[in-house]
């Protein structure tokens, strides 16, 4: 509660617990890094899409490592609620494997010699079998056990974090953390909560997007919904395979194998959904996985790699050997795995400039480095520059409400967003009318401002990134969604009376303490807040769900922005308007102190001045 006040919950908390507890010359292996976990003050309450919970924490996946974050869903967080905690720290080394066990208030460290080299789902298995069918867990498989900088977080329904914090869990020989809690938190309005929910549920009711495998090797039978959640997911879904196998995929963890699998002759899609099977099982990066693939065919084409060297044969790519084989020398450090084990940054360090010229626009530190980029959408330029890692859930706001577009100009009985309803939220929700121009830099400053406080306030409530914003809905008359639901929430459950600027505020704050932390540990504003160099010079080609990279214009005008680059001037025009509309000074990108004295951080200002690191 001593942190509650100024940062909310989930990402707030936990990086101000970052912030005091993790030192910038700590690495990511160091036992004092610390593996902080946090819900939020939604979660177990019944709030609509409220069952996340988020992971701070050094990542090794990083070069140089640093600060990250990373969110889960399913049910761990919510458990770990009703069993009365809102989150848990986790610092040192123990001297064998153990596992941490959760239940209603007591907590114990176990032996975890039996879990030690299982998979994560014979983890879920032994621990349903010990602690009852109805535990849940965070762990990690045999790629964080051996400490490949790419191993996920994993949870028991296939949620999962990339940042290789699975590897900090591993450096720490923890294995698991399992709960089960029955508790119940108080809710201080439970009518209006009610009230509330059916609201959500009634705006957010949508049909399900086509899956993308051939039906009769693998058919969607139905969503696979996390803790109290009502929504119709456009991310997690259950799918039934020609072989019988009832099994659970979302979102990019789909395509981790899927273009190679359908350019075999004769290969089964099957093969597509088991991929990303087996790299849950190891607890490998789907996105890492992806990129390795892609960069490994690129060097066997060009006569860089030879089968010889990998250990692989090329011929068989696309098959399930192929990528089992691949998958298992990572996770298991063996062969030409040990050096990919490392991360492909640290491989082309390694490997030499060749290597390095190998690399798609997709790859860099945490997540993807192409989806959704500044050369289609501008503001996009800013998000990917202040993160450390891929802003997923940030960009997901302009390229959903983009992709509903798409949809209505092919269809427009798939989605209600004509280019009135696409200007109408955009407006309403990224806080300018020039905002929905993606062909203008005007607005794109203040609109990347809204969207960053409202993803963090989301991040702290532990809202989820499928649902919200509910920036359109089929089911109202002009089609346009309702920004105010986040802070009605907020207030039903807590009884702390806000509105949508007040609680978005919070997200300044907790913004502005993650580029403190930044900053501490060596990111330079005029180095650092600048987008790939791929940005400027190669023009893009297609986006995910955009093929043709086609945006509103005025009236009914479509505008194809294919061919493209992200203008260096135009793009040093939006930070400087950014910097400003912060707070921050213009030409150097550093915080004023008067800005964080506005939010409240007079830790932060007095450590920032200490170093050096802050404008009078």
């Amino acid at each position: 509660m001593d942190y509650a006040d100024r940062f909310l919950g989930g990402r707030g908390i936990a990086t101000r617990i970052y912030w005091e507890e993790v030192g910038p010359d700590v690495s990511a292996f160091d036992p004092e890094n610390h593996l902080i976990l946090m819900s939020g003050p939604l979660g177990a309450t019944g709030a609509q899409g409220a069952s996340r919970f988020e992971v701070v924490g050094k990542s090794p996946m990083l070069m140089p490592e640093g600060f990250c974050y990373g969110n889960l869903g399913g049910f761990f967080g919510p458990y770990l609620k009703r069993a009365g905690y809102d989150g848990v720290v986790i610092s040192g080394r123990s001297e064998r494997p153990v596992y941490l066990w959760i239940h209603d208030g007591k907590t114990q460290i176990l032996d975890a010699s039996v879990l030690w080299g299982k998979g994560v789902y014979d983890v879920r298995q032994i621990l349903r079998e010990t602690h009852g069918k109805n535990v849940r867990f965070v762990t990690t498989g045999v790629a964080g056990e051996n400490m490949c900088r790419s191993a996920n977080l994993m949870t028991d329904n296939e949620g999962s974090a990339t940042g290789g914090f699975g590897a900090v869990m591993g450096s720490k020989n923890l294995k698991a953390i399992a709960v089960l809690g029955t508790g119940s938190p108080l809710v201080a309005k439970g009518e209006v909560l009610k009230e509330l929910n059916k609201l959500t549920i009634h705006l957010n009711r949508r049909d399900p997007l086509l899956a993308p495998f051939p039906e009769e090797q693998v058919r969607r039978i139905g969503q696979s919904s996390c803790y109290q959640c009502g929504l119709d997911c456009k991310y997690r879904n259950s799918f039934r395979t020609a072989s019988g196998k009832e099994i659970v995929r979302k979102c990019q963890a789909m395509f981790v194998y899927f273009p190679w699998v359908m350019a075999k002759p004769g290969e089964s899609a099957e093969t597509a959904v088991d991929a990303t099977g087996i790299c849950n099982d190891l607890s490998i990066c789907t996105m890492e996985m992806y990129n390795i693939i892609s960069w490994l065919a690129a060097c066997h084409k060009s006569g860089y790699l030879t089968d010889k060297e990998t250990g692989l044969d090329i011929s068989k790519l696309g098959t399930r050997e192929y990528f089992e084989n691949l998958a298992n020398m990572i996770a298991r450090r063996e062969g030409f795995g040990d050096i990919l084990a490392e991360g492909l940054l640290r491989a082309g360090e390694k490997l030499g400039e060749e290597a390095k010229a190998h690399f798609s626009n997709e790859v860099s530190g945490v997540g993807d480095g192409a989806s959704y980029s500044a050369r289609e959408y501008l503001m996009n330029g800013l998000l990917y520059a202040l993160e450390p890692r891929q802003p997923i859930a940030m960009l997901h706001e302009i390229s959903w409400l983009t992709g509903l577009w798409v949809m209505n100009q092919a269809d427009p009985k798939s989605s209600p967003v004509t280019s009135k309803v696409f200007r109408a939220a955009a407006t309403k929700f990224w806080g300018s009318e020039k905002a929905w121009d993606l062909n203008s830099h005007e607005g794109k400053a203040m609109a990347a401002a809204k969207i960053i406080d409202r993803t963090y306030v989301k991040d702290c409530l532990l809202l989820c990134d499928s649902a919200w914003p509910m920036m359109v809905s089929w089911n109202t008359t002009d089609h346009v969604g309702d920004p105010t639901l986040e802070s009605r929430l907020f207030t039903a459950v807590t009884g702390i009376e806000t509105d949508e600027t007040e609680l978005n505020q919070y997200g300044e704050r907790v913004f502005n303490l993650q580029r403190g932390v930044l900053l501490r540990e060596g990111w330079r504003p005029k180095v650092h807040d600048v987008p790939e160099e791929f940005n400027f010079i190669d023009p893009v080609e297609t986006v995910f769900m955009n093929p043709d990279v086609m945006v509103p214009g005025p009236g009914r005008e479509v505008i194809s922005r294919k061919g493209q680059t992200l203008d260096r001037h135009v793009y040093d025009q939006m930070r400087m308007e950014f910097y400003e509309l912060r707070g921050w000074d213009a030409e150097s990108g550093l915080q004023k102190a008067e800005t964080l004295e506005r939010l409240g951080l007079p830790e932060l200002l007095q450590d920032l001045k200490r170093i050096g690191l802050i404008k009078p």
